[in-house]
C-alpha cells in the first residue's frame, strides 16, 4: 500500500496548486479592476486573460492531484511468491487490477518514458491460463498490463520492480536497464514553454509598437 508520507506529498502538491489558483485569481481581479478604470487598458486586458487562464489551469491540476490522493489509498502492489497482484486507477474513476502468475509471464518490459516509473508485464496466450486482468469487475482479454507508480515513492517502486525481476523464473525475458536511470530523469517542463509563450505574446506586440513609433 502507498505510505502516508507519499500521500502527504500528493496533498502538498494539491495545496500548492490551490495557492497558485488563489494568487492568479487575485491578480486577475486587480488587473480587471485597473482595466475598468482605463489604466493601461490593453496591458491590463492581457494580464487579466493570462492570470484568469492560469487560475483555471491551477484549479484543474489541483483537482487532478486531489483525485490522485483519493486513488492512492486504494492502490496496492503485492508479490506473494507465486504471482504479481496489482490494483490501480485507470481512467474516468475506474480501477484496473490483475493477478499474474510468474510461470505464465513471457516478459517484463521496463518503461522508457523519462521521469515516469512504470513497467509492463506480458503474459502468454494459453487458453487455460490462471492469470487474469480486470477493469472494475470485467475480465479483459489483453495480455499486457502496465504497472504504474501511482502513490508510491520512486525508490520503493524501484525496489518492488527489482524484487519482481528476482522472483520470476529464468525463462521470463526482462527488457530494460539495470538501474532504471530513465525513471530518475526529470520530465520535460511543459509549463516553461507556456510561460515563454505568454511572455512572447506580450513582448512582440510591444516591440512592434515601438518600431512603428520610431
Amino acid at each position: 500500500m502507498a505510505k502516508e508520507e507519499d500521500i502527504y506529498k500528493l496533498m502538498d502538491v494539491r495545496d500548492r496548486y490551490l495557492y497558485g489558483a488563489g494568487f492568479c485569481l487575485a491578480a486577475a481581479a486587480v488587473s480587471g479592476y485597473l482595466m475598468m478604470q482605463q489604466v493601461f487598458f490593453w496591458d491590463c486586458l492581457y494580464f487579466t486573460a493570462v492570470f484568469g487562464f492560469c487560475s483555471i489551469l491551477c484549479l484543474c491540476l489541483a483537482g487532478k492531484a486531489g483525485r490522485q490522493v483519493m486513488e492512492a489509498g486504494c492502490c496496492y502492489l503485492e508479490l506473494d511468491g507465486e504471482s504479481l497482484a496489482v490494483c490501480q486507477p485507470e481512467q474516468n474513476g475506474r480501477y484496473e487490477s490483475c493477478r499474474i502468475f510468474y510461470n505464465e509471464m513471457e516478459k517484463i518490459v521496463e518503461g522508457s518514458r523519462r521521469g515516469i516509473p512504470e513497467f509492463y508485464v506480458v503474459t502468454g496466450k494459453a487458453a487455460d491460463r490462471e492469470s487474469f486482468i480486470l477493469l472494475d469487475e470485467e475480465e479483459q482479454a489483453r495480455q499486457i498490463f502496465c504497472v504504474r507508480s501511482l502513490g508510491y515513492g520512486n525508490e520503493e517502486f524501484k525496489n518492488f520492480y527489482r524484487k519482481l525481476r528476482w522472483e520470476v523464473p529464468g525463462k521470463v525475458r526482462v527488457i530494460g536497464t539495470r538501474h532504471q536511470t530513465v525513471w530518475d530523469r526529470k520530465k520535460k517542463r511543459k509549463g516553461v514553454y507556456i510561460v515563454l509563450a505568454f511572455v512572447l505574446c506580450y513582448l512582440i506586440p510591444k516591440l512592434l509598437l515601438v518600431l512603428e513609433i520610431l
